[in-house]
């Protein structure tokens, strides 16, 4: 019995063998062992059985299309790009083929050839949603926001509940400094999907409102959903900071704190907190935090306004120069970095390159040009 048992077991695992290898031998067979790989989210598996298919019959484009969007999914997207472009070459009203194609174009961030792609897919299909989300996709990329608003509420059209699109006309209003209908678009994305992002991008619209209550209201609802992002602990800090008077300090560096927990690459946030320090006149603590802020942002003026700020008060006046210059470097208009360079040169009783910053600084900022005048006058 037990003899019979282990044949039928062998018998079982021979004919599973014969369908996995052997058992396709048409390109209808191999596209459908495609299919139902690509739908257990077998991607490689798929490919291998879609190209067995096209092998069979190179004009499959049914394949053609299946393998570029499996091409797609695995992130290969020059591969993606070539067997769809062999799709469309067959059937060019193939709307869902340009479709990928865009998308593929657009994660190479060859973004002509993916606007002319979705482009085609438009053409073909006037109603298809997808093909205006992606291309919103890409103008958003390109930091065209009116364009990519105008074309992620084409999606809508067709497709009211697409939360991406929504989302994306509130983020690029958000952009525009729009925020009042930034708010309207993102509260409809939420009703689709309360993602943390919408809510993020929520809090800093009422943060920029000085909407407090809203923003923070708005930013804890994202840490509900996702609590390990720092984007919404970083929010909280700012309204903390700035939106205050005076600053609540306190709880803008406990906040700070949980987004560089979060998020160490949050230069942002490093700023912020350092700039807190700097407030408590902890000037050490601060220059820490600016300091990371800089390794992070290296283009962040106004770090450099702190951190030399914070060694000028400290007394390392040479640090404190070679900081200034830096930012002057970056931002050749830096009002400040020019008024705190010129105070380095007073405590140093250097009158003569206090007074070169008093000129530079009379054409950036003519009162605070006065203030350093005053010093200057008094050595």
């Amino acid at each position: 019995m037990k003899g019979i048992k282990i044949c039928i077991l062998l018998a079982v695992v021979l004919v599973g063998l014969a369908f996995s290898s052997n058992a396709q031998t048409t390109a209808v067979e191999w596209y459908k062992a495609g299919k139902t790989a690509s739908d257990a989210a077998k991607y490689n598996e798929a490919t291998v059985a879609y190209e067995k298919a096209i092998a069979l019959n190179p004009k499959y484009t049914e394949a053609l299309y299946e393998l570029g969007w499996c091409y797609n999914d695995l992130e290969k997207y020059e591969k993606a790009i070539s067997f769809l472009n062999r799709a469309v070459a067959i059937n060019p009203k193939n709307h869902l083929a340009y479709q990928e194609i865009g998308y593929a174009y657009k994660k190479l961030k060859k973004y002509s050839e993916a606007i002319d792609a979705l482009n085609k897919a438009i053409a073909i299909k006037p109603t298809y949603a997808m093909a205006y989300k992606q291309l919103g996709d890409v103008y958003d990329l390109k930091v065209e926001k009116l364009k990519a608003i105008e074309t992620y509420k084409k999606c809508i059209e067709n497709d009211p509940k697409n939360e991406n699109a929504l989302y994306g006309i509130g983020y690029n209003y958000n952009g525009l400094e729009q925020y009042n209908e930034a708010i309207t678009w993102l509260n409809k994305a939420i009703e689709v999907t309360p993602k943390y992002t919408s809510y993020n991008e929520i809090g800093f619209a009422n943060y920029k409102l000085k909407q407090n209550d809203a923003a923070i209201a708005a930013y804890k609802k994202a840490i509900e959903i996702k609590n390990d992002n720092g984007t919404s602990y970083k929010g909280i800090g700012d309204v903390y900071r700035r939106n205050y008077t005076p600053a609540k300090i306190t709880d803008a560096i406990e906040y700070y704190k949980k987004a560089i927990e979060y998020n160490p690459k949050s230069g942002g946030s490093y700023y912020g907190l350092g700039w807190c320090y700097n407030e408590q006149a902890k000037y050490e603590d601060g220059i820490t935090q600016l300091k990371k802020a800089l390794e992070i942002d290296p283009k962040m003026t106004a770090a450099y306004t702190e951190l030399g700020y914070a060694q000028y008060m400290k007394g390392y006046n040479a640090d404190a120069l070679a900081t200034f210059n830096n930012g002057i470097s970056v931002d050749s208009k830096n009002s400040l970095c020019h008024y705190y360079k010129g105070l380095v040169y007073v405590n140093q009783k250097d009158k003569t390159n206090a007074q070169k910053m008093y000129d530079a600084l009379k054409i950036l900022d003519s009162k605070l040009a006065d203030k350093l005048l005053v010093k200057i006058n008094a050595l």
